[in-house]
This record gives C-alpha cells, structure tokens and sequence, in this order.
C-alpha cells in the first residue's frame, strides 16, 4: 500500500498494511508560498507520516466591519479571485506536484463563525448572537457563500479534502437549540463540498476554544459528514472507543499534544502510541494527536517517533 491507500483503506475501516499517523504544527503567517510549500514538505519528509494537512495561518479576508446589528447584514470575505485565495491554491499546487499522488492532502478550513470571531472578536460575536442572532446569521450565511466556494477551489486545485476545524460547540457558549440554529447549518453547507464530490473527504477536527477550557459537546457532532473524527480526548475526558460507538466513520487521535510529542522522550511517544493501539485496536483508526502540537521546541524526530511506532506496532509487544 502507499500512503494515499493506507488512509484511504482507514476511512474505509478496513485493515490497512500498517497503522498510519499524522500530525500538525502552526507556521509563520507571513511565510511566502515557496516557505508554506517547503516547510509542510519538510515534516512529511522527515517524519514519513501519511497524508498532508496544510495548515491555515492567516486569517480569512473578512470584509465590513461591526458597530451596531443592522451591519451583519453587510459583511462578507472576499471571493476566490482573492489574492489570499491565489496565495493558498498555490501552495496546494506545489505540494501536490512534489509530493505526487501518493499521498493524500487535506486543506485546513475554519467555519465562518471562526471567520467572524478572528474578523470581529469573539466578545463582539458573542454579544450580537445573544441580543441579535436572525442579523448574526444572516452575515454568517453571508461568509458560509463565500467559504463554500474556497472549498469548492481547494479541491480544484488538487487538494484530497477539507480538514474541517469545527469550534463553537463549546460547554457555556451556546444552548443546544442557539448553536443547532446559528452554527450547525452553516459548517454542514461547507462540509457538504467534499461529501458531494467523488474521491473527495473530510476530516472533522472538533475543537474547543481556551477560554472554554477546550471542553466542547463532543456527542452534538457525532453525524457531520466526515471519514475521520478528531477531538481532544484529554480536555473532554471522551475516550477514542467512545467515539468509535457513536461516529459513524473513522478515528483520528490518541496523544496528548502538549504531552509526550512535544517533550518527550522517544521512549514514552512509543509507549504512549501502544498503549493507545492496544486498547483501540488496528482498524479504523490514524494515530494523531488532540490538536496541533502546541507549545516552543517542537521536534520533528519526536514526531517522527510517533510515526514510527504506529507504524511497527504488533499486538503484545513494547
């Protein structure tokens, strides 16, 4: 199997060769596309893991501004005409036509609450849903337009899927029914791009934010359209095997990114891998972390560990 195989036959929830894994770190947002290219190229390279997610460190073209709820009505992002766009659709042309087919590359997404929040400020976002949410949707729909075709050139221009950072599920933001009303509709609309389209994916990162304490409602999620789940397991206290009774695809996870893959040493990444391997099993599942590995000092042969170990695992032994 090659790598594009091997996490396809995980998707699947098929036996692959061996266990794959993937994991993630944040770049410089004013890396030019040659840099964006090279570094992502650097740590598949060097760490042999088996798919390719391109980080999203920009923030997205956001246009009006915020000053009283009658302007929700007025904002949007700029269209893939952009020169934001034409900077991140070349970075996915340049990494396909090194990396080549065998591999397959995710472009990462935020949804457009995400979008609003970064543009706005969460205090503001939050403040206009509770007071004002019919304007609040009508300019996140206003985004989710224009983030559903960002989607659509993605996948055009040679991405495999979308790595989809759903947030705003956290416990204390919304009730149930506000976030089904003002969140859910518009991160299905772009999820649904991939879903629609033949030999595309998605990948669903459930994703809290640190003044939630990274807690989010894990089970508000269980039928996104994805081929792969990931959410933390350390800040939900929500186990990979819980997940596997209620999503319908397949796992991605099982190390703590602010643990052993980013202090180590070699010995524990290993145990921590098996340990995860031999409490899940081998089918259906990509070893990875909760979330990008955050924190100074990243190493990439720690990285590279990890991979390694996924990827000699045999049951029983250390």
């Amino acid at each position: 199997m090659n790598k594009a195989q091997r996490v396809k036959a995980v998707m699947e929830r098929k036996e692959a060769d061996f266990v794959p894994a993937g994991f993630w770190f944040h770049y410089k947002p004013d890396l030019t596309v040659e840099e964006m290219i090279e570094e992502h190229l650097k740590l598949y390279r060097e760490t042999d893991m088996d798919v390719i997610k391109i980080m999203q460190d920009y923030a997205y073209p956001v246009t009006g501004e915020i000053h009283c709820a009658k302007d929700w009505y007025h904002i949007g992002i700029k269209g893939t005409d952009s020169r934001e766009m034409e900077k991140m659709t070349a970075v996915i042309r340049g990494i396909r036509e090194r990396a080549g087919e065998e591999v397959l590359i995710f472009q990462t997404m935020f949804g457009p609450f995400k979008a609003a929040s970064t543009a706005f400020g969460d205090d503001v976002l939050m403040k206009y849903s509770k007071e004002a949410p019919e304007a609040v949707m009508a300019g996140i729909k206003n985004l989710a337009d224009g983030l559903e075709a960002w989607a659509e050139a993605y996948l055009d221009a040679g991405a495999d899927g979308i790595y989809y950072s759903a947030q705003f599920g956290e416990e204390g933001r919304f009730s149930k029914e506000e976030w089904e009303q003002l969140v859910r509709p518009f991160d299905l609309q772009i999820l649904q791009v991939a879903e629609q389209r033949k030999d595309k994916y998605n990948i669903l990162h459930i994703c809290g934010e640190p003044e939630y304490a990274f807690k989010t409602h894990v089970d508000w999620f269980y039928d996104y359209p994805a081929d792969l789940a990931n959410w933390s397991v350390k800040d939900n206290g929500y186990s990979l095997e819980e997940g596997r009774e209620h999503f319908s695809c397949a796992i991605l996870g099982g190390l703590n990114n602010k643990g052993n893959i980013l202090h180590g040493p070699k010995e524990e990444i290993r145990k921590e891998v098996q340990a995860v391997l031999e409490s899940f099993g081998t089918e259906g599942i990509m070893i990875g972390a909760d979330c990008t590995i955050q924190g100074e000092g990243i190493r990439l042969d720690y990285i590279r560990e990890a991979v390694k170990a996924a990827h000699t695992y045999k049951k029983g032994e250390e």
